[in-house]
């Protein structure tokens, strides 16, 4: 009688890899092409070795992810390589193309031709982000004449975000007009963009990024299906022009030299009736508009307070009696030196709908413990508050004023977490 082979436990693991194997080979190329697209890109490519069948499943994949930043070995960053994946990618569609990259040994029309390829494959989510910035090189400058005549790839673009990355607001525009799907750009450090319309009613974007593009004077927006607006850079030259929004219900308006607020509270006063979520760069002369109108949707309100002062407190009070059924109030102090001012009485109010504070740079001054103490005995229905306290040392407060705060009455149900 012929004796039965034994088995060793190496080869029980290699006739349970040859299973695996044999399960995987049952799946369609389809969903072994998907399994393919969530690994990067070396990992992707190194399948090819599996067998015959594999050999070219790869170069289907959906996400092209060039992370030149990251350092990670699993990263395909050289200029070289990304022109062969791209020459050997043989997929229709792109799902997700992302070229993250430091730029001092890359060419203009290196950049030109991986954009356009990326663009010719119906790419959906295009993220574009140099380090540093190529002055000379503006986002589709290049190749824009010929997207005007081929409008079949970019017209699938879903996402947009170029992150040190020029562009004009032509360019830009021409996207916003001629890509249906779009619905979130994002635009970070450009130097070439002076004025951006998003104005039109076929227009689908429905979230809008703008930040630090010092030289952007104009933002004129007139769309109905915007969502979102958030905007972070000097603010006092900048027009701008909401109107026809009847959909934005959330805006952030944000710089380190936002001090003419009139040029900023009064175009997004129409959306008040609306919103949702609202973070501004606060000061005193801010206050004063708060009190002629009221936010009834407002649930969560994000402010940046430069000084902690009797003005801005009694500010602060204002704001929040327009907002009645604030949910989520977060303050952000940025102690710049300024005198608190003469005592003046806050007027009560009760905040029935108030769940959530947190207290940012918080430093102890008395000033400080005022604002908190105000929001917990008119907040009536608190669940917690979060104080934490700022790293900076200006001799203003200390571990006793905290310690008054630690040993307030609270309300039943209430927590205070002091960090």
């Amino acid at each position: 009688m012929r004796k039965r082979p034994r088995i060793t436990p190496a080869t029980r693991e290699v006739k349970q890899g040859e299973i695996v194997e044999d399960l995987m080979s049952l799946l369609p190329d389809d969903i072994l092409i998907n399994i393919i697209s969530r690994l990067p890109l070396k990992e992707a490519a190194k399948t090819s070795v599996l067998s015959s069948r594999w050999k070219y499943l790869w170069t289907f994949t959906t996400v092209l992810d060039f992370d030149g930043i990251t350092e990670s070995s699993n990263c395909i960053s050289d200029p070289t390589c990304i022109d062969k994946v791209l020459q050997l990618h043989r997929g229709s569609s792109i799902n997700k193309f992302r070229l993250c990259l430091y730029s001092k040994d890359l060419h203009e029309s290196e950049i030109t031709n991986w954009v356009y390829s990326a663009l010719s494959k119906r790419v959906q989510i295009f993220e574009l982000e140099l380090w540093p910035r190529l002055k000379n090189y503006t986002f589709l400058e290049n190749c824009y004449n010929n997207l005007k005549s081929e409008l079949s790839g970019v017209k699938y673009l879903r996402s947009l975000r170029l992150f040190s990355v020029n562009v004009t607001g032509e360019i830009l525009e021409f996207i916003l007009h001629n890509c249906p799907l779009l619905d979130q750009l994002s635009v970070v450090r450009s130097e070439t963009l002076v004025s951006l319309k998003v104005v039109g009613s076929a227009i689908q974007l429905k979230h809008l990024r703008i930040s630090t593009c010092y030289r952007l004077n104009e933002i004129k927006i007139s769309t109905p299906n915007l969502l979102s607006f958030k905007y972070f850079g000097p603010g006092q030259e900048l027009k701008l022009h909401i109107e026809n929004a009847p959909q934005l219900v959330d805006i952030s308006f944000r710089g380190v030299m936002l001090t003419r607020v009139r040029n900023v509270v009064g175009p997004i006063t129409s959306c008040f009736p609306q919103l949702k979520t609202l973070e501004l760069d606060s000061c005193d002369e801010l206050y004063a508009q708060f009190s002629e109108h009221e936010l009834p949707n407002l649930t969560h309100l994000h402010l940046r307070v430069a000084t902690l002062n009797r003005e801005s407190l009694l500010g602060l009070a204002s704001i929040m009696k327009a907002c009645p059924f604030l949910q989520t109030l977060i303050v952000q102090f940025d102690y710049n030196g300024y005198k608190v001012g003469r005592r003046r009485k806050v007027p009560r109010h009760s905040h029935q709908h108030l769940k959530l504070v947190e207290l940012h740079g918080f430093l102890g001054r008395p000033i400080d413990l005022e604002l908190a103490f105000y929001i917990l005995e008119n907040a009536t229905t608190l669940e917690k508050m979060v104080v934490n306290r700022t790293n900076y040392s200006f001799g203003c407060g200390n571990a006793k004023d905290c310690t008054k705060l630690r040993e307030a009455k609270l309300r039943q149900g209430v927590e205070l977490l002091v960090l």
